[in-house]
């Protein structure tokens, strides 16, 4: 890590810090199962069945040649202890934007949503919403952690050690001697940074700043949404991709920054698209629904979910049996 990296990540730690700070009155307060795809989401893909209500698929992708039982919204697409630490305020965030919803999805059936910003905005941030709360953006955020964690004590136990002596030195009148006494140091220093990770603290913050400005750098590029020639869209249970095109390849899951699009299904006959340069509806090949469908299969942790005897349980398995998942990430 440079110099100019360094300071802007303790000048952006500083900022994470003092969010947690503030949040830690309320650590405790939580809600256990937590959903990271939308009930209102996961709505659009359910179908009533009477008095049991809406139902949907979610198909094990683990377990393909299972029976996949139906299940309503409401036990799909829910991670229990998503977030770990004031995951009740956290929650009261997404609501702010999910209680938007509803309208806006009225608006896209009817084929008027580009009539009304407020709903194209709604769109645009619950793209914005499913990026950051996935199981996808959590790993992620592990691994980043766990990288500069790393790269920071290294840094202490060698470039920077004699300012770490030198603190130790004025702070204590110590004199440290030898790697251990070094390498206790370094850990006492970096200790806080290590406990908000471990709790969940460090998460729960980052995460709702993540949010901010995924929703800043969506907000001002096009919606197009893309309905079916022929198929539905499926869901997946990382349903939001950031993907980047390039020539014949696609990469998904890359930094917004780095995205040519990014993708959401929004119900069988509707998928958003974010980050284009147009607003407008549009037709997607059958092609194209198909590619986007593997999409949603390939970035998934575990499941996606089907619209009840839709058919698409078969083209899930014919896909399956290709091996394409065989090696995850």
């Amino acid at each position: 890590m440079n110099e100019g990296s360094s300071i802007r990540w303790q000048a952006a730690a500083q900022q994470i810090d003092a969010r947690i700070e503030e949040l830690r009155p309320e650590a405790d307060r939580h809600v256990i199962g937590q959903h990271v795809i939308s009930k209102v989401l996961l709505k659009r893909f359910a179908v009533p069945f009477g008095s049991n209500g809406l139902k949907l698929v979610p198909f094990n992708l683990e377990h393909p040649d299972r029976l996949h039982k139906m299940a309503s919204p409401r036990e799909c697409g829910k991670v229990p202890y998503f977030a770990r630490f004031a995951s009740a305020s956290l929650e009261q965030v997404w609501g702010k934007l999910e209680t938007r919803i509803p309208d806006a999805a009225r608006a896209v059936d009817r084929g008027d949503v580009f009539q009304r910003e407020q709903h194209v905005q709604t769109l645009k941030d619950l793209i914005a919403l499913h990026l950051v709360r996935s199981l996808n953006y959590r790993h992620v955020h592990e691994r980043i952690f766990t990288n500069v964690y790393t790269e920071h004590r290294t840094a202490l136990l060698t470039d920077k050690s004699d300012l770490l002596r030198l603190a130790v030195l004025q702070r204590s009148g110590l004199h440290l001697s030898g790697p251990q006494g070094l390498a206790a140091a370094a850990d006492q220093i970096l200790s806080p940074h290590l406990a908000n990770f471990e709790t969940g603290a460090d998460f729960r913050a980052r995460i709702e700043d993540t949010f901010a400005k995924a929703k800043e750098m969506i907000r001002d590029a096009g919606l197009e949404i893309l309905v079916p020639a022929a198929g539905e869209f499926l869901l997946g249970d990382t349903p939001a991709l950031a993907i980047q095109q390039r020539g014949n390849k696609t990469a998904f899951n890359v930094a917004i920054g780095d995205s040519t699009a990014i993708v959401l299904p929004f119900g069988p006959k509707h998928l958003l698209v974010g980050r284009t340069p147009r607003n407008g509806l549009s037709i997607a090949t059958e092609e194209t629904v198909g590619f986007l469908n593997r999409l949603q299969i390939e970035a998934a942790q575990q499941r996606v979910y089907l619209r009840p005897r839709s058919g698409q349980d078969a083209l899930v398995r014919g896909y399956l049996k290709q091996g394409s998942r065989s090696v995850r990430r």
